[in-house]
C-alpha cells in the first residue's frame, strides 16, 4: 500500500479527531489571510485618515497570530502523535522504518494541513468583502461607499508560503518524537502511569508568592509606577503561573488525597488519581492556557472597554460639538452660512469674552512641586450665570453651580491618579484670594476641561462679585498690550458625530484663521479608527487564541482518554456503574478546563486594574472607573467562558465515547 493512500485512510479513521484540529487550524489561516488582505486592500486603507498606523497594527498582530499558530500545531501535532502509539508501533512491528514511518505521519500533516489552508483561505476569500465591510463599520463614522468583492492574490501567496513553512517544521519535529519512542513501550504506552506527584510545598508558597507581587504592582494607582513595572509584573506572573501548575497544584492535589475523609467519599478518589497521573504531561500545558487567556481576554476586554466609550471620551475631551477662540468676527458668519449650506440645525450658539485675573494668593505645592503661584499662574474667571450658560451648551457632564457672595470654584482639567486629584483639591480649598477691596475664599473644587479655553485654572465667582473685580479693574479681557484676548464661541447642533460633510467644510473655514479650536467629530473619528481597529483585532485575535487553546486541552484530554480506557474497564467490572462514571468524568474533566480558565480571567482582572491606572481613569473621569472597566470586561469573559463550556462539552463527549 502507497504511503499516500495509508495516510488518507488514516485522516479518514482518526476524522473525529482532527475536525476540531482542523477547524481551529482553518480559523487561523482564515485570520491570517483576512489581514493580510485588509492590509493590501486599497478602498480600505484609502478609508482611513492613519493609513500607516492601520496597516502597521494589522501586520503587528499577524505576527503574533502566526507565532502563536505554530506554538499550537506543534503542540497538537506531538499530542496526536503521542496518541497514535499503538498504531505506530504495530507499523514498527511489520518493519516499517522510523524514516517511512515519520514520512507517513509528515504526509498526513501536510494533507490536513493543505486542506485546512484551502478551507481557511476560501473562507477569506468568501467573507473578504464582509470583513472589509465590518471593520469599516466599527471603525469609520462617515463611509458610505461601497466595498468591492476582492481575491488578494498577495495575500494568499503571503499566507500559504506561512503555513506551509509552520506544516514542515511540525513534520520534521514528529519525525524527532517518533525517533525517541522505543517498540515496547509503544505497545504498552497506553498502560504506562506517569505516577503521582507529590508536588512541591516550596513551589507552591513562591508561585504564590510571585502572582501575589505581580497582582500588587499592577494594583497600583500611580500611572508612572504602572509603567516602569510592566515588564516585571509580566515577568512575576507568567513565572509565578508556571510554577504554580508544575509544583504548586499537585502539591494542592497530594494535600486532597491526605484528607482522607474526603479523599475516599463518593468518586473524589477516582477523579482526583485520575487528575494527579496526568499533571506531568498537561501542567505546561495548562498554565500556557492560562497565560493565553489572561493575553486573550485582556485584549478584547480592553478594545471593547476603549470602543463603548469613545463618545462619552471626546466629550469629556472637547466638551461641545464645536468651539472657537480669537479671530470669530472674521469667521462667524462662514460658520453660519455653513450650516445652512449643510441643512444641519444649529441648536444654538454663545459668544462669551474671555476674561481673566491674577489675583494675589499663597504659593500652592502639590505632591512636593509648585502647582499654583499669583507670580506665575493666572485665572480664567467666569461669573456663575456665565458659566452655567456655557455647561448648559456643553454635552458633558458638569452640572450648573451655584455660588455664595465672597465664595469661588476652582476649576482644574488635570486627568490622572486620584491620589493627585485629591493633593489638588486639599491645597486648594479654603484658599484666599485677595484682589483690590475685596477677598475670595475658595469653596469648592471640580475637574473639567470644558471651560479653559487655552487656561490651565479657572475661577467662577458669584455675578455680584464677578461685575464688582470687573468694574475695580481686577478682572480684564484685555492683554498688557492693550490687545483683546479674544472671545470664545461655542455651538451645539444636531447629530454632530455623523454630518461628515459639515464638519469638513467647518475645518477648512476655521483652520489658521481663529486663535485655536476643536472640533469633537475630529476627536470622534480618529478615536474611532484607532480604537475600532483595536478592538476589530482584539476579536480575532482572542478569537484564535480562543479556539487554540480550548482545542489544545481537547487533544490531551482525548490522548489520555485512549490511555485510561483500560482502566475505566477495570472500573466497570467491579462495579461502577453509568451514573457513577458520568460523576467520574465530569470530576476528571472540568477542573482540566476551569482552573487554567478562572485563573487566566484573575490575572486578566488585575491587568484591566493597571489598564485603568494608565488608560481608562483619563477615559473615563469617574470616581470608580476601574468598576466600569470590569463592567464591559464582564461581557468579554462571559464570552470566553461561554466557548470553554462549549469546548469543555465536546471533550466530556469524546472522552466518553472513547471509554466505552
Amino acid at each position: 500500500m502507497k504511503l499516500t493512500t495509508l495516510a488518507l485512510r488514516n485522516i479518514k479513521r482518526n476524522f473525529s479527531k482532527y475536525i476540531m484540529y482542523f477547524f481551529s487550524l482553518s480559523f487561523s489561516v482564515f485570520t491570517v489571510y483576512s489581514f493580510l488582505a485588509l492590509m493590501q486592500n486599497e478602498q480600505v486603507v484609502m478609508a482611513f485618515t492613519y493609513d500607516s498606523r492601520y496597516r502597521s497594527m494589522l501586520m503587528s498582530f499577524g505576527i503574533i497570530i502566526m507565532v502563536f499558530v505554530m506554538f499550537f500545531l506543534i503542540s497538537s501535532n506531538n499530542s496526536f502523535i503521542k496518541a497514535r502509539k499503538k498504531e505506530i508501533s504495530t507499523y514498527a512491528l511489520f518493519g516499517m522504518t522510523n524514516g517511512k514511518i515519520g514520512k507517513l505521519l509528515f504526509l498526513e500533516t501536510m494533507m490536513v494541513g493543505f486542506a485546512a489552508l484551502v478551507m481557511g483561505i476560501g473562507a477569506g476569500i468568501f467573507f473578504s468583502k464582509l470583513t472589509a465591510m465590518v471593520l469599516l463599520e466599527i471603525s469609520l463614522v462617515a463611509f458610505t461607499g461601497d466595498i468591492a468583492f476582492s481575491i488578494d492574490l498577495k495575500a494568499i501567496y503571503i499566507t500559504t508560503i506561512g503555513f506551509l513553512a509552520i506544516f514542515s517544521f511540525m513534520g520534521l519535529s514528529g519525525l524527532g518524537v517518533i525517533s525517541r519512542f522505543q517498540l515496547v513501550d509503544l505497545f504498552k504506552g497506553d498502560k504506562l502511569s506517569e505516577g503521582k506527584s507529590e508536588g512541591s510545598i516550596i513551589l507552591l508558597i513562591i508561585s504564590l508568592l510571585l502572582i501575589g507581587a505581580g497582582y500588587y504592582l499592577a494594583a497600583s494607582n500611580d500611572p508612572q509606577r504602572v509603567v516602569m513595572a510592566a515588564i516585571p509584573i509580566l515577568v512575576l506572573v507568567i513565572v509565578g503561573t508556571y510554577l504554580f501548575f508544575w509544583g504548586g497544584l499537585p502539591k494542592v492535589l497530594h494535600l486532597i488525597r491526605r484528607n482522607k475523609n474526603n479523599y475516599y467519599k463518593g468518586t473524589n478518589l477516582i477523579a482526583t488519581s485520575a487528575f494527579s497521573h496526568r499533571m506531568k504531561s498537561i501542567a505546561s500545558v495548562m498554565a500556557t492556557i492560562a497565560v493565553l487567556s489572561a493575553v486573550a481576554t485582556t485584549a478584547i476586554a480592553t478594545g471593547f472597554t476603549l470602543y463603548r466609550n469613545i463618545e462619552k471620551n471626546t466629550y469629556d475631551i472637547i466638551g461641545y460639538d464645536m468651539y472657537f477662540y480669537g479671530g470669530q468676527e472674521d469667521v462667524l458668519e462662514e460658520v453660519y452660512d455653513a450650516f445652512e449650506r449643510h441643512n444641519i440645525d444649529l441648536i444654538e450658539s454663545y459668544t462669551t469674552d474671555r476674561y481673566q485675573t491674577t489675583p494675589q494668593m499663597e504659593t500652592l505645592m502639590v505632591e512636593g512641586h509648585e502647582y499654583l503661584s499669583s507670580h506665575k499662574d493666572y485665572f480664567r474667571v467666569y461669573s456663575q450665570s456665565v458659566y452655567n450658560k456655557l455647561i448648559f451648551l456643553s454635552r458633558s457632564d458638569s452640572e450648573a453651580i451655584q455660588i455664595h457672595p465672597g465664595e469661588g470654584v476652582y476649576i482644574y482639567s488635570f486627568y490622572g491618579p486620584s491620589n493627585i486629584s485629591k493633593s489638588i483639591e486639599d491645597a486648594v480649598v479654603g484658599q484666599q484670594l485677595i484682589f483690590s477691596n475685596k477677598e475670595i475664599k475658595i469653596t469648592s473644587v471640580l475637574n473639567s476641561s470644558t471651560l479653559s479655553f487655552g487656561a490651565l485654572h479657572i475661577l467662577v465667582l458669584n455675578d455680584s462679585d464677578f461685575a464688582a473685580l470687573l468694574q475695580e479693574g481686577d478682572i480684564s479681557n484685555v492683554g498688557e498690550s492693550g490687545e483683546p484676548y479674544g472671545q470664545a464661541t461655542v455651538f451645539q447642533y444636531k447629530n454632530p458625530l455623523q454630518a461628515h460633510d459639515l464638519n469638513r467644510e467647518l475645518d477648512q473655514i476655521l483652520r489658521g484663521r481663529v486663535g485655536s479650536y476643536r472640533i469633537a467629530y475630529n476627536h470622534y473619528i480618529e478615536s474611532m479608527e484607532t480604537f475600532g481597529l483595536v478592538c476589530f483585532i482584539g476579536f480575532f485575535m482572542s478569537g484564535v487564541f480562543m479556539l487554540m487553546t480550548a482545542s489544545l486541552l481537547y487533544f490531551k484530554q482525548v490522548m489520555a482518554a485512549e490511555e485510561e480506557r483500560h482502566q475505566y474497564k477495570m472500573l466497570r467490572k467491579i462495579g461502577m456503574d453509568s451514573a457513577t462514571e458520568k460523576r467520574v468524568i465530569v470530576k476528571r474533566l472540568l477542573p482540566v478546563f476551569l482552573i487554567p480558565l478562572l485563573l487566566g480571567i484573575t490575572h486578566s482582572m488585575f491587568a484591566m486594574k493597571a489598564a485603568d491606572t494608565m488608560v481608562f481613569s483619563n477615559m473615563i473621569p469617574v470616581d470608580n472607573s476601574y468598576f466600569t472597566v470590569l463592567a464591559f470586561s464582564a461581557v468579554m469573559y462571559s464570552v470566553y467562558g461561554i466557548v470553554y463550556g462549549i469546548f469543555y462539552f465536546i471533550t466530556k463527549g469524546q472522552y466518553t465515547r472513547i471509554l466505552r
